[in-house]
């Protein structure tokens, strides 16, 4: 049921993320209305919310959800100030939205992902499920795939390393390359595909790589990730080859080009459409991102398994509408944290 007023929604973290992504989200709804935003710098939080009548700021997240009382919550610190705030907000009965990747570390994901309210109530912004060429890709990429290849370019490291510092940091930021941008691709994968066994994987540096190569297999299907974070050019495409010729989803151009020659072009703004679908489930909306793809997340991938099983058929709560749930966004994160494994030379992970 759409609620008569806005929801009231809140934010943690006041920087580029927010600004670039969650805002203009937020203003281009009627039915979310921003009450309250916290920053560890407390200036750029109030710098942020000027203009915007009656918005509590601050920087502390127990007073936010006490004095600004949101019905929902976006994270957008950095990766290891993830778990406070969704903790908080879970505790509190509060749908929550959680940068990718859920955290610095798997244990604080687990204990994320583990909270008795997270699989109603947390969702991860991963917006690639939700994408509306999706569908028509999974379909496509269903009949017969031979190898799946990944490419995501980015000139990222120079264009954001000014607005966000703490990507340089290993500490806070969990890793490099691989846990900032790998998440995206391989969700994904594993949304058409199923889950997949890694089978090798290199990266430039140890701590905070630029450069990272993750080998893949889903049940046979071999799939490659090249994630290339200090590039001078931009591309992010998805191609499958199959019998009938490669099919490309282009995600940089918003497009799926068939082997057929067949051309479709996406919705606009896909960049927002796992927040489109937080706010769609929240405030009740009658369609959301995951409707504009047709049938939602794709499911029956080429490799057998079902993408709907391996992105959570049957979802409710916050990820009813499509968006990445707690459990599989825990999921990606332990293929990312195997593939760490695997560059180190460890041996793989007994689960």
């Amino acid at each position: 049921m759409t609620r008569e007023k806005p929801i009231r929604f809140a934010a943690v973290g006041a920087g580029r993320v927010f600004q670039r992504y969650h805002l203009p989200c937020v203003d281009a709804r009627d039915d979310v209305e921003l009450v309250g935003l916290v920053d560890a710098d407390a200036d750029r939080a109030a710098s942020v919310a000027a203009g915007r009548p009656g918005v509590w700021t601050g920087t502390d997240v127990a007073r936010l959800i006490r004095e600004a009382r949101p019905d929902a919550l976006s994270v957008c610190t950095p990766n290891d100030a993830h778990a406070a705030p969704v903790l908080a907000a879970l505790d509190a009965g509060i749908p929550v939205l959680c940068e990718k990747p859920l955290a610095a570390t798997v244990d604080e994901a687990r204990r994320m992902a583990e909270h008795p309210a997270a699989a109603e109530l947390l969702a991860v912004n991963m917006p690639f499920r939700c994408h509306s060429l999706t569908a028509p890709f999974a379909e496509a990429a269903g009949k017969g795939a031979q190898r799946v290849e990944v490419s995501f370019v980015t000139p990222g490291n120079r264009v954001w390393r000014a607005c966000t510092p703490w990507y340089g940091d290993a500490r806070r930021a969990g890793g490099g390359a691989l846990l900032d941008l790998g998440p995206h691709a391989i969700d994904l994968l594993m949304t058409v595909f199923g889950h997949p066994d890694v089978e090798a994987c290199t990266v430039n540096a140890e701590g905070v790589e630029e450069q990272a190569e993750l080998q893949l297999s889903f049940q046979g299907l071999p799939a490659t990730i090249r994630i290339d974070r200090a590039a001078r050019r931009m591309e992010t495409a998805v191609t499958v080859t199959t019998a009938d010729g490669a099919h490309v989803l282009d995600l940089r151009r918003n497009e799926l080009r068939l082997a057929d020659g067949t051309v479709r072009q996406g919705a606009d703004r896909p960049e927002l459409a796992a927040i489109s679908a937080f706010f769609d489930a929240v405030t009740g909306a009658a369609t959301g991102a995951a409707g504009a793809a047709g049938d939602g997340p794709a499911a029956g991938g080429a490799a057998g398994t079902s993408g709907a099983d391996a992105a959570g058929a049957g979802a409710t709560g916050v990820t009813g509408a499509g968006a990445v749930g707690a459990r599989e966004a825990l999921a990606v994160q332990l293929v990312v944290d195997e593939a760490y494994r695997r560059a180190r030379g460890a041996a793989p992970a007994v689960t």
